[in-house]
């Protein structure tokens, strides 16, 4: 498997992703065993789960099949609900338990919410980075306008920034080719 950089951190990750969607529904606890060694034997060492995937079993089942090699997988995972300080601090700790690991790789927002406070947020993400439990953090379906605004605020306090922002793309989601391909290319 190749491996790519992982925007500016410094990190080299498998050039795909795995997906946990299915962990937890359609996929009980042996089948993501065998898909996680066969993933590792293939070189797919990114990883990417969160806790609304059937009800947090998807993050247990995972962290249950790589405990054993958790050293070599580059894991992610998201904040389940609320945009806060405190539930963005309580997520944390309740992924940490079901995947049985003192840290993440990268810790994403899932989505942007009506009310959020992105100085309150991004300070929240630094505390998880400060504090080791992430190595680093992210978002998922944001706007460029947002990943920018949120950087700043980041930028200008000295917290950690977000290293990327996960989207859809596909042949019928092209949505991102608007501004969000363009902002990567910039940044």
């Amino acid at each position: 498997m190749n491996t790519v950089p992982f925007g500016r951190t410094g990190e080299q990750v498998s050039a795909l992703c795995l997906g946990t969607i299915p962990f937890g529904n359609s996929c009980g606890p042996d089948d993501v065993a065998r898909i996680m060694a066969a993933a590792l034997d293939l070189g797919v060492t990114f990883v990417d789960t969160a806790p609304k995937y059937a009800d947090g079993r998807s993050e247990e089942y995972l962290g249950r099949a790589i405990r054993a090699t958790r050293p070599s997988f580059f894991l992610a995972t998201k904040v389940h609900e609320g945009l806060d300080a405190r539930s963005i601090t309580e997520s944390m700790e309740e992924s940490l338990r079901r995947l049985q690991t003192d840290h993440v790789d990268l810790y994403q927002i899932h989505h942007p919410g009506p009310g959020m406070r992105p100085a309150e947020m991004m300070e929240a993400l630094d505390g998880a980075v400060r504090r080791g439990k992430a190595r680093f953090v992210g978002a998922c379906n944001f706007p460029a306008w947002l990943f920018a605004h949120c950087n700043a605020i980041a930028g200008r306090h000295g917290w950690a920034g977000l290293a990327c922002n996960q989207v859809p793309y596909s042949l019928i989601e092209r949505g991102i080719e608007v501004e969000l391909l363009q902002q990567a290319v910039a940044e």
